[in-house]
C-alpha cells in the first residue's frame, strides 16, 4: 500500500443522521479518512485496483467512531487515536472481504463484493494483506499491537465456530451469542477500550467502556441477523438471505423454532433445510415471514435488542461524565437498533 489521491466523500456526509452523531469528531473522522486513503492504494496496479474497488464498501465507520467518542469522554484525542482508529476499521474491512466469500454474497454497499469480480483467491489474498498493514500499523501505538492481534484471532475463531455450526438447527442461544461476540462484539469492546485507555481513563473506566463497546456490538450484530431475513436488499444496499442459505441458525431463527408447537416446528426445520440445499422458493419465505408475523418474532428480537442496548447505556453512564461525547455514543447506541445498514 502506497501514495493515495484526492479524498473522497465519505457516506458519512450523506447520512444526516450520523452527520448529528460525529459532530464532536468531525476534524478526527476526518483525519482518518485521509489516512486510510493512503492505505488504499498500492503500487502494484492490480492489488491498486482491488483496493480501489475495496474503498467503495467503505461504510459509517461506527467502530472507529467509538474509538474518538470514548476517546473524548475522559480527555484529548491525538494521533494514536486516529492510527488505532485506522487499524480497527482495517480489520474490519478485511473481515467483510473474508466474509463475503465464506457468505457467498454478491453485493456489499451495492457494488460487487471482491470475490465475485476478482475471484476466491484474490478476496483471500486481499484479505490478509489488509490484515498484515492493520498489524504493522498496530506496531506504531504501545501496547495496542497484542490487543488488537489477540481481538482478531478471537474473530476468526468466531467465524469458524459459525462455519462449524452451519447447517446445526438445534443451535442454542448461547451459542449463538458466543458467535456473534467473538465474531462481532468484540471489536466494539476494543475500539472503546482503546479510545478510552489513550484518553487517560482508568482500568476500571476502561473496562466499563469495554463492556459498552460488546454489548454495542451484539445489539448490532442481532439487528443485522434480523435484517438479513426481512430486509429490503435496496436500502440495505448489501445481499440479503444470505444466512438461510448458508444454514446459520440466527436469533430470529432461534426463537421461531423454539416456540412453535411440534407440528410447525417440524415444517419449519424442512423448511430450513430445504433453503440450506438451495431448494427454497418464494412461497416457503412467505410462510416464514407469516410465522415470524403470528409469532411476534421480529418484535421479541427487537426488544433483545433494545434490552442489549439499555445494558450498554448503564455501562457507559456509570463510567463516564455528562459531555458531547458520552451523548453522542449513547446516540449512537440508539442508532444501531434502528438502522437499515
Amino acid at each position: 500500500m502506497g501514495n493515495g489521491g484526492a479524498v473522497e466523500e465519505s457516506p458519512i456526509e450523506k447520512s444526516l443522521a450520523l452527520a448529528s452523531l460525529y459532530e464532536p469528531i468531525v476534524e478526527e473522522m476526518n483525519a482518518l479518512r485521509e489516512y486510510l486513503q493512503v492505505e488504499f492504494a498500492s503500487s502494484e496496479p492490480f492489488v491498486h485496483e482491488l483496493l480501489e474497488h475495496l474503498a467503495q464498501f467503505r461504510g459509517k465507520q461506527i467502530r472507529p467512531a467509538c474509538v474518538f467518542l470514548a476517546g473524548k469522554c475522559f480527555g484529548d484525542v491525538h494521533q494514536d487515536h486516529i492510527l488505532c482508529a485506522a487499524v480497527v476499521e482495517l480489520i474490519h474491512t478485511a473481515t467483510l472481504v473474508h466474509d463475503d466469500l465464506l457468505d457467498q454474497a454478491e453485493i456489499r454497499r451495492r457494488v460487487d463484493t471482491i470475490h465475485s469480480r476478482y475471484g476466491d483467491r484474490a478476496a483471500i489474498l486481499l484479505g490478509d494483506i489488509i490484515y498484515a498493514r492493520g498489524f504493522v500499523i498496530s506496531t506504531e501505538v504501545e501496547g495496542a499491537a497484542r490487543q488488537l492481534a489477540e481481538c482478531t484471532r478471537e474473530i476468526c475463531i468466531g467465524e469458524m465456530l459459525q462455519v462449524g455450526s452451519a447447517g446445526d438447527l438445534n443451535l442454542t442461544e448461547e451459542q449463538y451469542f458466543q458467535i456473534i461476540h467473538r465474531k462481532t462484539a468484540i471489536l466494539y469492546g476494543l475500539s472503546c477500550r482503546l479510545g478510552a485507555t489513550l484518553s487517560g481513563a482508568s482500568v476500571e473506566q476502561a473496562d466499563a467502556l469495554e463492556r459498552f463497546g460488546i454489548l454495542l456490538g451484539t445489539a448490532f450484530q442481532i439487528a443485522d441477523d434480523a435484517l438479513d431475513l426481512i430486509g429490503d436488499q435496496e436500502k440495505v444496499g448489501k445481499s440479503l438471505g444470505t444466512d438461510l442459505v448458508n444454514g446459520k441458525m440466527t436469533l430470529p431463527l432461534i426463537l421461531l423454532r423454539d416456540g412453535l408447537d411440534e407440528a410447525s416446528r417440524s415444517r419449519l426445520m424442512s423448511l430450513l433445510e430445504a433453503a440450506a440445499s438451495g431448494q427454497s422458493d418464494s412461497t416457503a419465505h412467505a410462510q416464514l415471514m407469516q410465522w415470524f408475523d403470528q409469532e411476534g418474532i421480529l418484535e421479541k428480537v427487537q426488544q433483545r435488542a433494545t434490552d442489549t442496548i439499555g445494558n450498554a447505556l448503564e455501562e457507559l453512564r456509570g463510567s463516564a461524565k455528562q459531555s458531547a461525547a458520552r451523548d453522542r455514543l449513547e446516540k449512537l447506541a440508539g442508532f444501531v437498533v434502528r438502522r437499515e445498514l
